[in-house]
């Protein structure tokens, strides 16, 4: 007999939610993943193009930047 070893993997263990609860968690989820996105969108697409180059981001992830990246006035 083989013993197969899983590799771990994140996971959330919830209690039973209603359905209510389950829709508020997920919109919690899609809205912090959005903020996620927006945050840190362009570092995120650098790495995942170099990490899965065959996985584009999702078409609403949007780089931005948070600054005008042509001035330099605040440098000094």
């Amino acid at each position: 007999m083989t013993i197969r070893h899983r590799r771990p993997h994140a996971q959330i263990h919830l209690p039973a939610l209603t359905g209510e609860e389950a829709y508020l968690l997920a919109t919690i989820f899609d809205r912090a993943s959005a903020a996620i996105w927006r945050a840190h969108g362009d570092a995120m697409a650098d790495f995942q193009g170099r990490a899965f180059p065959d996985e584009p981001p999702p078409p609403d992830a949007v780089p931005t930047v948070d600054r005008d990246p042509d001035d330099d006035s605040d440098l000094f």
